[in-house]
């Protein structure tokens, strides 16, 4: 069979121009969706369970968090807590050991020196209080009383996420609102 060049070229250039067309609508098309969808936006409480979720596998994993995985702990903690704790670490001469007594330093997120595998399991967190860009979470780490660790946490939204910008243990903290607290 005789094939002519002329015509095959007329035939098969159209048909090519025309998918590729199709393909560039279909792209477009789709980006317009992407751009167009809503944003889903956590609820505070969601955000700090996801957190301690992703905090306490990174332990377990014997990474640290805020060096090993920082990109990520940045889409958790407020920018003001993560520079404190950065300068924190960076002045620490015992590499993390109280100064004073050299006694293993209590973890920020924790507020112990170490962690307890049980926490893993049972990661729980409520939204107390919520009034504009300001939150106050409970988060309840393990089920079991002798490993049950309760954080109260502060959270602000920061550039439309929430993000941690402080923590305490839930029976040392005071009866003010995180609102209207400051500092560490």
């Amino acid at each position: 069979m005789l094939i002519l060049k002329g015509k095959f070229l007329v035939f098969k250039f159209p048909a090519l121009l025309g998918a590729l067309l199709m393909l560039a609508a279909l792209a477009w098309m789709g980006v317009a969706q992407v751009q167009a969808a809503p944003t889903r936006q956590m609820a505070p409480d969601a955000v700090a369970a996801e957190f301690y979720g992703w905090y306490l596998d990174t332990l377990e994993a014997d990474q640290d968090p805020l060096s090993d995985r920082h990109a990520t702990f940045n889409n958790y903690v407020a920018r003001e807590l993560t520079a404190r704790l950065s300068e924190r670490l960076s002045l620490s001469p015992s590499g993390g050991s109280a100064p004073a007594t050299g006694a293993p330093a209590a973890d920020y997120f924790l507020q112990s020196p170490g962690y307890q595998s049980a926490w893993r399991r049972h990661v729980a967190a409520t939204t107390v209080r919520q009034r504009g860009d300001g939150a106050d979470v409970i988060v309840t780490l393990g089920s079991e009383e002798g490993a049950k660790r309760v954080l109260a946490l502060a959270m602000v939204r920061e550039a439309g996420s929430w993000k941690i910008r402080q923590v305490v243990l839930a029976e040392a903290r005071s009866s003010k609102s995180s609102l209207e607290q400051t500092g560490l």
